[in-house]
């Protein structure tokens, strides 16, 4: 096993590990998936996005049971591919948002473990940014890592949740957020969809 494999492994190691020792109900939909995610690994080319920054200092200041996570990934954050997935010249989320967020996939279509079952990483927003409400196919769970969001879903009132709590959004629901005082960094998980899925905003 080289280098780059070896430490890669330390992530997937870490992202399992979060889902799998994690009590909430509804994340328990996704521990089949990722206990047999696949069996293939790449060497993924490393991208730099400025939110990345935000890792170090976040990490230090979290909850125990969630400290291991981010240390992890505030360790390798310079190996990482962080992505975005949406374009200025698409004028589907505010340019706001575009400078201050991005995500790191792990386990998935496009990550160093190469899954077309579940899709895991974590994602950056900045501080008092927009994202807009929108659906995909997918269904998928966001667990607060550190600050906080006013997630709001077609039809019902938005509710704010903070670092430890998390998000269950089912297949082709409207949803959307915006990030509070600090910024937020939030464990994802993908399943039972299209995994890289442009989401529809109409």
């Amino acid at each position: 096993m080289d280098l780059n494999h070896q430490q890669d492994r330390e992530l997937l190691d870490a992202v399992r590990r979060f889902a799998v020792d994690h009590e909430h109900p509804q994340i328990a939909q996704f521990k089949p998936s990722i206990l047999d995610w696949g069996d293939s690994w790449r060497s993924v080319e490393p991208a730099d996005l400025p939110v990345s920054a935000a890792l170090t200092a976040v990490a230090e200041c979290a909850a125990s049971n969630i400290k291991p996570l981010l240390q992890t990934f505030a360790r390798h954050s310079h190996r990482l591919r962080w992505e975005q997935s949406y374009r200025k010249q698409d004028a589907l989320v505010p340019d706001a948002m575009l400078d201050a967020y991005g995500f790191a996939e792990i386990i998935g279509l496009r990550g160093p473990f190469v899954s077309d079952r579940i899709r895991a990483g974590i994602a950056i927003w900045g501080a008092h940014l927009d994202y807009p409400q929108h659906q995909h196919q997918a269904e998928e769970i966001y667990v607060l890592l550190s600050g906080s969001a006013e997630f709001s879903f077609a039809g019902n009132a938005a509710q704010t949740r903070r670092a430890g709590d998390v998000v269950f959004v089912e297949s082709n629901r409207r949803h959307g957020f915006r990030t509070g005082e600090e910024c937020l960094v939030v464990y994802y998980l993908w399943q039972a969809g299209d995994l890289r899925q442009t989401s529809n905003f109409d």
